[in-house]
């Protein structure tokens, strides 16, 4: 048999502890972020509300996510940039 230094227990795992929270972050952030971004074309086009309230309850419902997931202020910054962007184009186009 071939003779082995391997100890149970003594690997270094820092960096696979990093990855799977970087997976564990994405995958999070972007579930919460299809929540969000599929919610608005949901309620005005499924529900027929006006886009102006389907825009503040898609903003409220985002908050409450990132509150219940403890989403740090990136989050936030997201939600509230995408919220202009689509009030910007849907005045345009309404």
């Amino acid at each position: 048999m071939a003779s082995t230094d391997y100890k149970r227990g003594q690997m270094e795992v820092s960096e696979q502890r990093g990855t799977f929270g970087g997976f564990i972050n994405t995958t999070v952030y972007g579930g919460a972020a299809i929540v969000y971004i599929l919610l608005y074309p949901i309620l005005m086009f499924a529900v027929g509300m006006n886009w102006l309230p389907s825009l503040f309850i898609s903003i409220i419902v985002a908050c409450i996510i990132g509150m219940a997931l403890r989403l740090k202020g990136k989050w936030y910054g997201f939600v509230i940039g995408l919220g202009i962007v689509t009030a910007i184009f849907s005045a345009i186009f309404a």
